[in-house]
């Protein structure tokens, strides 16, 4: 008889256990102790498939506060999906799934994310792709054209991070999939982004100022070996404005002498050709790493932001693992509400979530959704409206897990 549940805080070690087989870590138990609350992930926010008392396949839902079309809104953030390799195959993923996304949708949760060892595989359970980066590579010495203003700040452990937290919540403002980094208890957020000591891991730290003084960016980079040379490879790099933004990248050029390229997971909603001059300099893959899913569609559905107008759309939407989620929907929306409400009327969109979560998170146009080789998605009319409701958004997860 399988159990599903969360874990108790003596329980964390059998789940590190697990991750040390599925993930090829190693780690030492010889002092192992229990997980608390004060911990950066108390055990709350793990759960477990048991038999006779032991932990055959176990996942971290990590309660996360993302912005959303202007507003903060519960996210789960799923990790650390593992299985007992005598226990594979035989749907234990998918059963903690079955309980564990009805009761995030029961605690107000509005959206989930992940990043997937198989995209087709969390499929199943209603995910889809819905961010995507930009990976590219630009010669160090191509940033030369970017003079450094301002003032640079080296922040090391436990120094002040009021400042890197003012230009991180204008960063994420606009941004969908960003995440408040101040919503933990005890500056927890901060305290582990700033923890590494840069003499000892080759992780740097630096808030970029203007002449003025104002915050306005910063970058957190790391030394990456390539083998044949040296490159100053990106964490993350946030910014204010497009001052802020060219004022980081102010410090690039200055160090082409110790690095041979600047690697960095951009946005895409950033063009990499605005900063240099020789466009053929620029080595650019996208990577659509994380997958999204819509919670509670009705909450998402009414918190979109809307373009200016008023209207109306019938949306029919399907959802195999929140059945509380299936149904049609009427949406009225003017240019600042919307108020849905479940409907009889004929719908002019039917969609699965998977489909629903890629428009409602802003990642692809309506239009673009239309000519995916993909099924679940069908139209019967009111073109009109419907593409001025579903419109690209800037988005990028700022936050790895």
């Amino acid at each position: 008889m399988i159990e599903i549940r969360r874990l108790t805080a003596e329980e964390i070690p059998q789940l590190d256990r697990i991750h040390t087989i599925v993930y090829n870590q190693r780690k030492d138990f010889s002092q192992e102790k229990p997980s608390d609350e004060d911990s950066g992930h108390p055990p709350r926010w793990a759960w477990g498939a048991f038999e006779k008392g032991k932990l055959l396949s176990c996942m971290w839902d990590i309660d996360f506060l993302m912005r959303f079309d202007g507003n903060n809104v519960k996210m789960s953030g799923v990790g650390g999906v593992g299985t007992l390799p005598e226990a594979r195959k035989g749907g234990l993923v998918r059963q903690i799934f079955e309980r564990l996304l009805p009761e995030a949708y029961e605690n107000g949760v509005l959206f989930s994310s992940l990043a997937p060892f198989s995209h087709d595989y969390y499929r199943m359970f209603g995910y889809e792709i819905a961010c995507a980066r930009n990976n590219i590579s630009i010669p160090a010495k191509d940033f030369f054209g970017i003079k450094p203003k301002g003032e640079f700040v080296h922040i090391f452990p436990g120094d002040d991070t009021s400042a890197l937290q003012e230009v991180h919540s204008a960063y994420i403002s606009g941004l969908n999939h960003g995440i408040c980094r101040d919503y933990w208890p005890n500056n927890r957020g901060w305290k582990e982004f700033t923890e590494n000591d840069p003499y000892n891991t080759g992780i740097f730290l630096y808030l970029w100022k203007d002449d003025s003084g104002k915050p306005r960016g910063y970058i957190k980079y790391k030394d990456q070996d390539d083998g044949d040379g040296h490159s100053m490879s990106v964490v993350e790099l946030a910014f204010v404005d497009r001052e802020g933004l060219l004022g980081v990248l102010g410090i690039v050029g200055g160090l082409s002498a110790q690095f041979g390229n600047f690697k960095w997971p951009m946005p895409t909603f950033i063009d990499p050709y605005d900063f240099i001059g020789n466009a053929w300099d620029i080595d650019q893959s996208i990577s659509p790493r994380d997958m999204t899913r819509v919670v509670n569609v009705k909450t998402a559905l009414g918190m979109m932001r809307h373009q200016s107008g008023d209207g109306e759309y019938v949306i029919e939407v399907e959802d195999a693992n929140i059945t509380a989620n299936a149904g049609r929907y009427l949406v009225e929306f003017g240019s600042n509400e919307a108020i849905v409400s479940p409907t009889r009327k004929e719908a002019h969109l039917r969609c699965d979530i998977r489909v629903l979560s890629q428009l409602v998170m802003g990642y692809r146009t309506l239009e673009n959704a239309l000519l995916s080789r993909r099924s679940g998605l069908e139209l019967y009319g009111n073109l009109e409206t419907l593409s001025r409701v579903f419109t690209l958004r800037p988005q990028h997860i700022t936050e790895y897990f």
